[in-house]
């Protein structure tokens, strides 16, 4: 058997397209703010539109992965007899404690205790979501999705003007609630609803999202990141698509590196995460936000993400976490699925490299949910909030 990745078997218990499709997110998204913080605008050298970039699919790539891995984590649990209660606090912990780690970062980074970044809104929206599907039944999940992103666009619209940090932060924000909670519903309704693994329904709803894409473009409607409204959810939605289509597709041998720096990137997103904000603290201590251009930015984002993804693994990882629990060694290869009922996480626990989320196929957990989304604001103030 070949040794390349596509010929390689996956790992017990990890779903090897929902690795790659967390994996792109993370890799876009470094790509995304190393390039913001080198030029000062990303927009104005990426490839796409003005107001949104093909890295801008990160966003909702990432949510709609936690949602995937939320309905697997669920469900594999349930198979084994949790009680709902005990399930309920498991979730809590694995993703509540991403909001006080994301007022961590903010207070570190920019000493601002009332943001509300992507670690909030992804642990608030994750569990929140949680909650809708234990009462939801599968087969209404979709169109509790579709509910709460067409209530997000709403939402986000009656808050403009307004200046309470509810409507500013929460509703209005860089990443909107009620709509990224709607991301993180799609990708629950997708595992839910078994559709996970179809590669043709896939390629449907990404023929959908592109054909829509293009209406709204017909129309006079350019993609925008900012809002969050129909211009974002729409190409944004085709773009995770698209890219989960092509994860769920056989890579050849001449990707094996590609493959391995994306799913080394899905196993370790919250080592990542946090060791790219250590560059962008580099870079304003030394003054150099701001000041490569284009042509020198770009490649250097690129050389330093697969940096941060290969290097991420050798991270050492302590014994327990306080989101995951206990570290276990995983089950041999060949061996059952189920790891003991472990707590575990891909690639160690989630402190120096773990992922943030967990998805479970058949009992084993298979990594995690990344952050998204993070924008530089300005040079100065407020970088990476958001992409």
């Amino acid at each position: 058997m070949s040794s390349s990745a596509a010929t390689r078997p996956a790992a017990p218990g990890r779903h090897a397209a929902l690795d790659r499709l967390r994996g792109v997110a993370l890799v876009l998204m470094l790509i995304h703010h190393l390039t913001d913080w080198l030029t000062g605008d990303a927009r104005a050298v990426l490839p796409g539109w003005r107001s949104f970039v093909l890295t801008d699919v990160a966003a909702v790539a990432f949510f709609v992965a936690a949602g995937a891995s939320l309905g697997l984590f669920v469900a594999s649990r349930r198979r084994r007899g949790t009680s709902r209660a005990r399930v309920a606090g498991q979730v809590l912990r694995r993703y509540g404690l991403l909001v006080p780690i994301g007022l961590a970062l903010d207070w570190a980074f920019w000493r601002s205790p009332s943001m509300f970044g992507v670690l909030e809104a992804l642990g608030v929206a994750v569990v929140l979501a949680a909650a809708v599907a234990a009462v939801v039944p599968a087969r209404h999940l979709p169109l509790a999705a579709v509910a709460a992103l067409a209530a997000g666009v709403w939402s986000e619209r009656v808050s403009v003007g307004h200046d309470a940090w509810l409507a500013r932060e929460v509703i209005g924000g860089k990443f909107p609630l009620v709509t990224y909670l709607g991301f993180v519903l799609v990708g629950v309704a997708v595992a839910r609803t078994g559709r996970l693994a179809g590669p043709r329904w896939t390629a449907g709803a990404a023929a959908i999202g592109v054909g829509a894409s293009l209406v709204l473009l017909v129309g006079g409607a350019v993609p925008a990141r900012y809002p969050g409204d129909v211009p974002f959810i729409v190409p944004g939605l085709a773009g995770t698509a698209i890219v989960y289509g092509l994860a769920q597709a056989r890579w050849p041998g001449r990707l094996d590196l590609l493959d391995r720096i994306v799913r080394q990137a899905a196993a370790h997103t919250l080592g990542v995460f946090v060791a790219h904000y250590v560059v962008y603290g580099v870079l304003r201590q030394q003054g150099r936000l701001g000041e490569a251009t284009g042509a020198v930015a770009v490649p250097l984002a690129v050389a330093v993400t697969v940096a941060l993804c290969l290097l991420a693994p050798r991270v050492p990882q302590p014994p327990w976490s306080l989101r995951t629990g206990r570290r276990r060694p995983p089950a041999p290869a060949g061996g059952a699925a189920e790891t003991g009922g472990t707590d575990t996480e891909v690639g160690g626990t989630d402190t120096g490299g773990a992922a943030l989320g967990g998805t479970e196929v058949g009992g084993a957990e298979a990594g995690g949910a990344a952050p998204s989304g993070l924008r530089h604001a300005t040079a100065g103030h407020g970088a990476g909030r958001s992409s």
